[in-house]
């Protein structure tokens, strides 16, 4: 059975709660000793706007808008100073109310031919009761399949399954570990969370795609 190893990786990590976009200039970052300034003097500014902030930098692509901050390491970029920059912009901004986070990893992996590509789509939605209605040959674009979990309260797991945009043949996975924070100590809990859940989140996901992988080829 082939080793199972991604192509291309990256993790994100999103905050939904009250921002000011406006503040998130790459500049803010360097000056709280966030960021090193020569990756903040590269930084590539795509949008600055009162309602919207869109940059890059040699490490990280950044989204903020009112409602939700979205950090996101580069493909194939270690993950751990991601979960330190969450973490040290949310020390210095300690009072932003924030209502749930979501640690998310995405995994593209090459299939070994296509006919191993069709086994999986196959195997994960299968054809039958499409076959007799539809023409052509029916397949799978996209499958959520969704987990409750019963602690942390308001916590789910969500896993995403899709053709690789990247590689073909290949298949994408994305990794939705959600957490709904309750209370005034929102943002303290949802850090607790980052800090001590992180490395294992990001364990998890990769432990969720090379399992269907396996099966799909077993």
């Amino acid at each position: 059975m082939p080793e199972h190893t991604p192509e291309f990786s990256g993790s994100v990590i999103v905050l939904v709660g009250s921002f000011n976009p406006a503040i998130f200039q790459p500049e803010w970052f360097a000056r709280n000793g966030l960021l090193p300034q020569g990756e903040v003097d590269s930084a590539e500014l795509q949008v600055i706007h009162p309602h919207l902030c869109q940059f890059e930098t040699e490490s990280f692509t950044f989204q903020i808008t009112t409602d939700r901050f979205t950090a996101a390491t580069k493909p194939n970029t270690i993950a751990g100073p991601l979960q330190d920059l969450i973490l040290g912009t949310f020390y210095v901004l300690e009072h932003t109310p924030v209502q749930a986070m979501g640690m998310n990893r995405v995994l593209h992996f090459a299939m070994e031919s296509e006919e191993a590509w069709h086994r999986l789509g196959d195997k994960l939605a299968p054809k039958e009761p499409w076959n007799d209605i539809l023409k052509g040959r029916p397949g799978m674009r996209n499958l959520d399949i969704l987990t409750q979990r019963e602690s942390p309260k308001g916590s789910s797991l969500t896993v995403k399954v899709q053709p690789s945009l990247l590689i073909q043949p290949g298949v994408y996975f994305e990794i939705n570990d959600h957490y709904a924070a309750s209370g005034s100590a929102g943002l303290k809990s949802m850090m607790e969370i980052l800090r001590n859940q992180w490395e294992t989140s990001q364990k998890k996901g990769e432990e969720i795609a090379r399992h269907i992988l396996e099966w799909a080829a077993a």
